[in-house]
């Protein structure tokens, strides 16, 4: 059992996924489209092929870790790896060299983010297995990762809304404020989790090709219903993601408060990830996980009436009942996340001891995967649909047509409820005792 100061140690190195997650659909690919004049559709394609590829990086990497260990133990020396990368790939989205980058600039610089984030991220949830052994250990462990990467998450897109507020600065400071304090607390997470947390000394294993232990996994119906739900969690997050500023700038008319109400989103998703970690130790993870999607799901369909119906009409009111709707529907925002990285958790455990080898980093490359295509999808369905059916251009802000601003309404709301409805009824069939 570790301490307690070593679990939050451990769940700092999450870090690197709040770098590598919601600023990259928030800003970076809006900035890239819009100010660096590269267009919503080629910025969604390139988006989409540069995940799709980095797809292909997860089974090799969590083969990688479950072979090969080092005198420091299994994990530590591949979170070393993933620093220079992550920093460099930093660089490069956050501080572009050239204000007329080419695509294949922008596709090179995600790949590298992405490839260090697999890394890392990979090596961190298989680290998970060893650090919390028990099935209530796992949910707190990961929960406080994912509040962790929420805080992080909520400390990076502050940097903007500062700016905005105090400095009115454009868009390219906001970016550049937020690439140097990634640069600035990156090295220094990472060393501090090297030196302070403990890692396996297990003896490397031989292990199969990793797409033929991939074959395995599909034998393993509770993990197909995991990582499908997870798929269709990140979907909804992913393009409601992806659609934010637009939403709030063009829809609700609130450009002036777009960082800030962004920001109260994710302070609420911190403050409702307590409610669904107790909820799930006096239940389940998955029936916490079931609960959680469908409060989203009817949270969000009754937030879009109360917009639709009354508050689009009242402009007056239209900032209040916004903060509220962004206030209720985030509580839940992050709460599904860590339940299900957790639940992949537990069946590694079970897969342990069917095996007699740990796979947990092939099992967890296993779930990246799929969460990837789901990702890669996220941010680029509501761009690619907006640039290939209708003439949205983000430039035109109010001016666009009535029909386009009612899609990107449509997609902002529908995409997020019709996949948190899909996953419940996935979590609803989990079947897994404590």
């Amino acid at each position: 059992m570790i301490s307690r100061s070593t679990k939050v140690i451990y769940a700092l190195l999450n870090f690197s996924g709040a770098a590598a997650a919601m600023p990259i659909v928030v800003y970076i690919l809006p900035y890239f489209a819009t100010n660096l004049g590269m267009g919503l559709t080629a910025v969604g394609f390139i988006f989409i092929f540069g995940r799709v590829l980095d797809i292909f990086t997860d089974p090799i990497m969590g083969s990688l870790i479950d072979r090969y260990p080092s005198r420091w133990g299994k994990h530590k020396h591949w979170i070393a790896l993933s620093v220079p990368i992550l920093m460099i790939s930093t660089v490069l989205l956050y501080l572009p060299i050239n204000t007329n980058p080419s695509g294949w600039y922008f596709f090179i610089s995600l790949f590298l983010l992405y490839s260090g984030f697999t890394l890392s991220g990979i090596t961190q949830l298989s680290w998970s297995v060893y650090l919390a052994p028990s099935y209530d250990d796992k949910t707190n462990l990961l929960t406080l990762r994912e509040a962790v990467n929420v805080f992080f998450s909520l400390l990076v897109l502050a940097i903007p809304a500062f700016v905005e507020l105090y400095f009115n600065s454009p868009i390219e400071t906001k970016i550049l404020a937020i690439g140097i304090f990634v640069l600035v607390l990156l090295p220094v997470i990472y060393s501090t989790a090297l030196f302070k947390v403990p890692d396996s000394h297990e003896v490397a294993v031989d292990v199969l090709n990793p797409f033929k232990v991939f074959k395995t996994f599909f034998y393993n119906k509770n993990l197909k219903l995991v990582v499908a739900a997870g798929v269709l969690v990140v979907l909804a997050q992913g393009a409601q993601g992806a659609t934010a500023l637009f939403v709030i700038d063009y829809i609700l008319n609130l450009p002036e408060y777009s960082a800030r109400m962004i920001l109260l989103y994710f302070f609420s998703s911190i403050c409702g990830l307590q409610i669904w970690r107790k909820l799930a130790l006096k239940t389940t993870k998955h029936k916490a996980a079931f609960i959680c999607a469908i409060y989203v799901m009817v949270m969000s369909l009754i937030s879009y009436f109360v917009w639709e119906y009354y508050l689009l009409d009242n402009p007056q009111y239209i900032l209040i009942g916004s903060c509220i709707a962004y206030i209720l529907i985030g509580i839940a925002y992050a709460g599904i996340n860590p339940l299900i990285v957790a639940m992949v958790a537990d069946l590694a455990k079970q897969d342990k001891l069917n095996f007699g080898h740990d796979r947990s980093a092939a099992m967890y490359s296993f779930f990246t995967t799929f969460l990837k295509f789901g990702n890669a999808f996220a941010a680029s369905i509501p761009y690619l649909i907006l640039g290939l059916f209708s003439v949205f251009d983000p430039s035109l802000g109010l001016d666009n047509t009535q029909e386009s601003l009612d899609l990107l309404w449509n997609l902002y709301i529908f995409i997020p409820i019709a996949c948190y409805c899909a996953a419940a009824i996935l979590l609803k069939h989990y079947k897994f005792e404590r």
